[in-house]
């Protein structure tokens, strides 16, 4: 386990959307290693345990008020799914006002650093439809084709960190998650254990995930490791959620894709994270494959 933060490490830190999925993990473990954590969102967590202001991110005061005497600036909180209610353009513009104010009111408001989440679904094969890579393995270099309007959304909220980054000389670190996920082999049932023992697995994305636990260590890790200007960073557990050969279950289900390397460890996963790795020593410790070769000896179908 990584050693606890000494004072000077201590931050005060203001999530947004920290009633999430993703967001109230993240308000937990930021809390449970010594850092004053805000969470800002329109509803409270259903296991609070840091201070709850409720704050729609479209608004500037609301926002800019609540991230007054902050030292950073976690964004997560906006619509990960086009709800019945809403049409595209609404979903589109909800999210990019919502980002680009919340960064905006950050660095106005004399925050020092900022994380902007966005998702691997700017690539353009993860979500729905999809896109062929152009590559694979991929880094963070692989171009953006966005094929939704979640993944154009954050997109462009990624330009406007950037942007933001240049113009006011604050240090914006943009996450690029895949499925972020919190399942153990104990929460799987007999029929979806032995479905996954004949080669079955998440398909999006490559059978590409990063663990809950993970993605909320990278947080911490890049916000007390911050680096100037704006950096795009990937997070992958280890290896694939599938216990295929990863390189022959894509040639046969997405024959468009790129192949990968034909030495190709038979699991490892094709998203590369050495930058953060590099940048902030961040490096994935949960690995489902590892849980289910402790139970059936073997990951290969």
């Amino acid at each position: 386990m990584d050693a606890q933060p000494g004072p000077y490490a201590r931050l005060k830190i203001a999530v947004t959307g920290g009633s999430g999925r993703v967001g109230a993990p993240l308000v937990r473990y930021l809390v449970e290693r010594g850092h004053s954590v805000v969470n800002i969102d329109k509803k409270q967590s259903r296991d609070p345990v840091a201070k709850f202001v409720y704050a729609d991110l479209r608004d500037r005061f609301q926002v800019q008020h609540a991230f007054e005497g902050m030292d950073a600036v976690c964004h997560l909180g906006e619509i990960p799914h086009q709800p019945s209610h809403m049409t595209a353009e609404e979903m589109y513009s909800h999210n990019t006002r919502a980002g680009a104010t919340v960064m905006q009111a950050a660095a106005d408001a004399g925050v020092s650093r900022i994380i902007y989440t966005s998702t691997c679904q700017v690539y353009g094969f993860w979500g729905e439809p999809i896109a062929p890579p152009v590559r694979l393995p991929m880094d963070e270099t692989h171009p953006l084709q966005p094929q939704n309007i979640y993944a154009l959304a954050k997109a462009a909220n990624e330009g406007f960190a950037r942007l933001l980054a240049a113009e006011r000389n604050i240090p914006v670190a943009i996450f690029r998650f895949p499925a972020v996920s919190n399942v153990k082999l104990e929460d799987l049932g007999e029929q979806q254990l032995a479905w996954i023992r004949q080669g079955g697995g998440w398909g999006d994305g490559c059978y590409t995930y990063v663990h809950t636990s993970d993605a909320a260590r990278a947080f911490e890790l890049a916000l007390l490791n911050p680096r100037p200007g704006c950096e795009a960073y990937h997070f992958s557990a280890r290896e694939v959620f599938c216990t295929a050969n990863i390189r022959q279950k894509l040639i046969e289900k997405f024959p468009s894709f790129p192949a990968l390397p034909e030495n190709w460890a038979p699991h490892d996963s094709p998203v590369i994270c050495t930058k953060a790795r590099e940048h902030f020593q961040w490096k994935p410790s949960w690995n489902f494959l590892d849980q289910f070769r402790e139970k059936f000896g073997s990951a290969a179908s």
